[in-house]
């Protein structure tokens, strides 16, 4: 007789559990601002060759060493209003600036909150970048390109 009253009881304890086990965040939550690398001639999609990107003044900030892109993904810091980034191409190398606004946002209980980014200006050297084009303000964790830097 104890162990049919058992039963019901260890049923009920296994849902508890059961509905105590946190959720698994299943949405994309890293946020990047993503730049592509374009020819001024010609308007098209390139890919720079020994590519290497680090961040302006941060030590241990390497991006990029040495690749073959034709885009890179680069973060921002959501305390900060700006950073600045080393582009290298071949020896060549232009520092890019990046002005932005921050704020946070709430994906989900499981995922909880990100920080999302508005562009607001963008400031280059030239030595080897002729010009770089805001394409997308909003910085969030999609795909969209942010930025196109034409060589």
């Amino acid at each position: 007789m104890k162990n049919t009253n058992l039963l019901p009881v260890l049923i009920a304890f296994i849902f508890l559990i059961a509905s105590c086990t946190p959720e698994s965040c299943e949405q994309n939550t890293e946020v990047m601002m993503h730049a592509g690398f374009y020819s001024a001639d010609s308007g098209e999609k390139e890919s720079i060759d020994s590519l290497t990107v680090y961040g302006l003044y941060i030590p241990d900030s390497l991006i990029y060493s040495m690749a073959t892109l034709d885009m890179i993904d680069l973060p921002l810091n959501p305390s900060a209003s700006s950073c600045a980034f080393v582009i290298e191409n071949g020896g060549r190398s232009d520092t890019i600036e990046i002005f932005y606004s921050s704020h946070l946002s709430f994906v989900s209980a499981a995922c909880g909150y990100i920080y999302l980014h508005e562009l607001e200006n963008v400031f280059f050297t030239s030595n080897d970048i002729v010009n770089i084009l805001i394409t997308g303000k909003s910085v969030n964790p999609g795909n969209e390109q942010n930025i196109q830097i034409l060589f």
